[in-house]
């Protein structure tokens, strides 16, 4: 068997793969990499007889040493991690610039090209974000129930777009288009209801990691952003990401199983150099 872990700020996600099929699991990550951390999420698995290949990458994957038990452990740099992974789940060749987006509890840019991969930009706004303004302003941080009242809810009830500040479209940019998130909330004294500042907070998520990733695009003349990770989950959040990249012409792709890229390009680049 080979096991991969990505150690994320709020997710911990493993692979394990035994001949062709993978399994993928995921848990809170309520303390830092450890042995005995290990030993709790492995407590059913001897390493020293059934596993082949461990690979982990992450938030302090390095706390954990070079061995557990007899077998080694090939760590993995977190932008090759998610280069490998989003290029593999995403089917694209790679010969031409490609710009991967991390998009986790912060969002990180990345460079792809000819299998090389650079971290080129990114933002502290992300997933961390949404459940930090909601903890704030609507008093959860349970994803489901966000987006659940984001789904119900309208930012536009929170956010003044064109229509409200120029009346109408400005070039190519439409009347619906945000003119300044939450800025509707200073203006008006009615009461604001929770699904409004749900789809308000995920929709600032979405564009804000959408600009960045678009700009940086724009410089490295990429054609093609791909997207992975945990955020867009959040549907709403992907809905306001792919619509503010529209704007600026590119159309990003979401592979499916994105949200375990890290986790996998770790299995996959320690499978390739398994002494590192």
């Amino acid at each position: 068997m080979d096991i991969s872990i990505d150690f994320g700020i709020t997710v911990t996600d493993i692979i394990k793969r035994d001949n062709d099929v993978i399994l993928h699991e995921m848990t809170l990550s309520k303390e830092e990499p450890s042995p005995s951390l290990l030993s709790q999420l492995f407590s059913d698995i001897n390493f020293k007889s059934d596993v082949n290949l461990f690979a982990v990458t992450g938030g302090k994957h390095l706390n954990l040493g070079d061995k557990i038990e007899s077998t080694k452990i090939v760590h993995v740099n977190e932008i090759d991690a998610v280069g490998e992974g989003a290029m593999n789940l995403s089917g694209l060749s790679g010969k031409n610039p490609i710009i991967i987006v991390s998009a986790g509890s912060g969002t990180a840019c990345i460079l792809a090209q000819d299998g090389n991969f650079m971290h080129c930009s990114g933002t502290g706004v992300g997933g961390g974000t949404v459940l930090g303004l909601s903890k704030l302003l609507l008093g959860t941080t349970d994803p489901i129930e966000i987006a659940k009242l984001a789904k119900e809810g309208n930012e536009s009830g929170v956010d003044l777009i064109l229509e409200d500040v120029v009346s109408g479209p400005i070039g190519e940019l439409p009347s619906d288009t945000t003119a300044v998130n939450f800025g509707k909330i200073s203006k008006i004294d009615s009461e604001i209801s929770k699904q409004d500042i749900a789809a308000g907070i995920v929709n600032l998520v979405g564009q804000t990691a959408a600009r960045i990733a678009t700009s940086v695009a724009t410089t490295f003349k990429a054609s093609e952003i791909v997207v992975v990770g945990r955020s867009p989950s959040f549907n709403g959040l992907k809905n306001s990401l792919e619509q503010a990249a529209s704007i600026m012409g590119f159309s990003p792709h979401f592979p499916k199983n994105g949200e375990y890229a890290s986790a996998l390009g770790a299995l996959l680049v320690a499978e390739k150099n398994p002494s590192d």
